[in-house]
C-alpha cells in the first residue's frame, strides 16, 4: 500500500522532470526511479533552497520512507502538510508517515482530509480504510465498501476488504466475498492464494489445497506459497499430492533446503528411504544446526541400517534442541536395539517428562488463566491491536508468542509475525498449531 501510494504521490506531484531542472525537479525524478539516497539529496537542497515548499517537503519524506529513515520522514510529512493544509497530496504523505510510525489513528485524520479535499482518488480512500482497520474503528467496512464502488473494477480492493472480515473474524461474510470477487476477477492469482492462506487457517484443507492450486496454475510459485500448498495437503492426508507440489517446489527453487527436507520427510513417512535420502542429506548438509533436519537424517540413516551414523545424528538433534521430545524418543529407541539400557531408559524418560509437560502446557492453555483468557476473547472481538498488548506482556510461552502472532498477522506485520512464530516454534516443536501457522505466515510475508 505504502510504496504504491508513494508511486501515485510522485506521479500526482511530478510532471515529468529532466535531470537538467532544480533540485526539486530532480529529486522528483529520483523518486520516479526509486533512486530515494539521490533523491534525498537533492530534496534537501530543494527544501533549503525554499524551506516553506510543501511539495519539497512532502518530496522528501516520500524519499525517506522507503529508507526506513520514519523518524524525519514524519518531520518532513509535518511540515508538508503545515505548509500546504489544502493540499490533498501533502495529508496524504502526512498519513502515510504517520502509518509507517504505527500510528493509524493519527494517519486516519490526515487521510479524512485528503479524501474530503479529493473524494473521487481512490488512493486515500484505500489507505484510509487501511488505517481505519488498524486502529479497528468501525467505519472500517462502510469506507471500504465506498472504495470498491469507487472502483468496481479493482480486484486489490475487494481482497484487502476481505482480508478485513478475516481479521475481525467475519469469517461466513469473508468466504463468501471472496468466493464472489474470485467469480468476478478469474485471471487473478491473488484472489484464490489469499483465499488458500485464510481457508488452511480455518482447517478447511482440502478446499484450500483447491484455492491454492488455482493460484498455482495462475502463476504463483514462490516457495513459501508451494510449501503452504504441500503442507495443506499432508494435513489433508493427500501425500501423494504433497510431495509432487513439494518435488515441483524443489525444482523450481533449488536453493530452498526446507524444501528438500520437507519433500525427504515425506518420502521417509511413506517408508521409501531411497527416495527420502538424497534430499535429508542435502538438507543436513546445508544446514547442520538444524535439529529438525538431524533427527530425519537419522531416521534415514537407521532404515538404512546405519546405526552408528544415525545415533550421531540423534546425539546432535537433541543437542541442538534438548527440548525436541522426539529426539529424545528417537535416540532411546535406537539406544535400546543396541543394547545400551541405561541410556536408553533415561533418554525415554526425558521423553515421557517432555511430552507430559508439553500435554500439560496444552491443558493449561485451554483452561487460561484470566490475563490470557482476556488477551484470547480480545483477539477474538477484533480487538488485535489491544490483544497484542496483553500477549506480550504475558509470560513468554508458546501459547502467549501464538497469541502475539495471531495479533500480529491481523494488524498485516507478517513478517513480526514469522519472526514470533520462530520463537514459538523452538519452545513448542511439536506443535502443530505452531507449525501450520509458521508456514501459512512465511507465505504472506514472501507474497503479501
Amino acid at each position: 500500500m505504502q510504496a504504491s501510494a508513494a508511486l501515485l504521490l510522485t506521479a500526482l506531484l511530478a510532471p515529468d522532470p529532466t535531470p537538467t531542472q532544480g533540485p526539486l525537479e530532480r529529486g522528483e525524478l529520483y523518486l520516479q526511479h526509486k533512486q530515494y539516497a539521490k533523491a534525498e539529496a537533492a530534496l534537501e537542497a530543494a527544501v533549503a533552497a525554499d524551506p516553506t515548499s510543501a511539495r519539497a517537503h512532502g518530496n522528501l519524506a516520500l524519499a525517506l520512507l522507503p529508507q526506513h529513515k520514519i523518524r524525519e520522514a514524519v518531520a518532513e510529512a509535518r511540515l508538508a502538510a503545515a505548509f500546504g493544509p489544502e493540499s490533498a497530496e501533502a495529508r496524504y504523505i502526512y498519513g502515510l508517515a504517520l502509518s509507517a510510525d504505527g500510528k493509524p489513528v493519527e494517519a486516519a485524520r490526515e487521510y479524512e482530509r485528503a479524501v474530503a479535499l479529493k473524494p473521487g482518488e481512490p488512493g486515500p480512500l484505500a489507505a484510509l480504510a487501511a488505517s481505519y482497520a488498524a486502529a479497528e474503528d468501525p467505519r472500517t467496512a462502510g469506507t471500504y465498501e465506498k472504495l470498491i464502488a469507487l472502483k468496481p473494477a479493482d480486484a486489490r480492493y475487494r481482497a484487502d476488504y476481505v482480508e478485513y472480515l478475516w481479521r475481525i473474524q467475519k469469517l461466513d461474510e469473508a468466504d463468501a466475498a471472496m468466493r464472489a470477487a474470485i467469480a468476478a476477477f478469474p485471471s487473478n492469482p491473488d484472489l484464490p492464494l489469499r483465499y488458500g492462506r485464510a481457508l488452511a487457517q480455518q482447517e478447511r484443507f482440502v478446499d484450500a489445497a483447491a484455492a491454492l492450486e488455482t493460484a498455482r496454475k495462475l502463476g504463483v510459485t514462490d516457495a513459501a506459497t508451494l510449501a503452504l500448498l504441500a503442507s495443506v495437503y499432508e494435513r489433508a492426508g493427500q501425500n501423494d499430492a504433497a510431495r509432487a507440489a513439494l518435488a515441483a517446489a524443489v525444482g523450481a527453487h533449488p536453493g530452498e533446503i526446507a524444501l528438500e527436507h520437507d519433500l525427504g520427510r515425506l518420502w521417509l513417512a511413506d517408508g521409501k528411504v531411497a527416495e527420502a535420502f538424497p534430499h535429508l542429506e542435502k538438507a543436513v548438509l546445508a544446514q547442520p544446526g538444524n535439529a529438525a533436519y538431524q533427527l530425519d537424517y537419522g531416521r534415514a540413516l537407521e532404515s538404512q541400517g546405519k546405526l552408528e551414523a544415525a545415533e550421531q545424528a540423534y546425539r546432535r538433534a537433541v543437542a541442538l534442541s534438548p527440548n525436541l521430545p522426539r529426539a529424545h524418543y528417537a535416540l532411546g529407541r535406537l539406544l535400546q536395539r543396541e543394547g545400551k539400557k541405561e541410556e536408553a531408559e533415561r533418554e525415554l524418560a526425558i521423553h515421557h517428562s517432555l511430552y507430559e509437560k508439553g500435554r500439560q502446557l496444552v491443558s493449561a492453555a485451554d483452561v487460561r488463566d484470566s490475563a490470557t483468557a482476556l488477551a484470547w476473547a480480545e483477539l477474538n472481538q477484533g480487538r488485535a491491536a489491544q490483544a497484542l498488548i496483553r500477549f506480550t506482556a504475558l509470560p513468554p510461552s508458546a501459547e502467549a508468542l501464538r497469541g502475539q502472532a495471531l495479533a500480529l498477522q491481523r494488524l498485516g506485520r507478517h513478517a513480526d509475525a514469522v519472526r514470533v512464530l520462530e520463537r514459538a516454534s523452538a519452545l513448542a516443536p511439536d506443535d502443530a498449531r505452531i507449525e501450520l501457522l509458521l508456514v501459512t505466515e512465511r507465505s504472506r510475508q514472501d507474497n503479501p
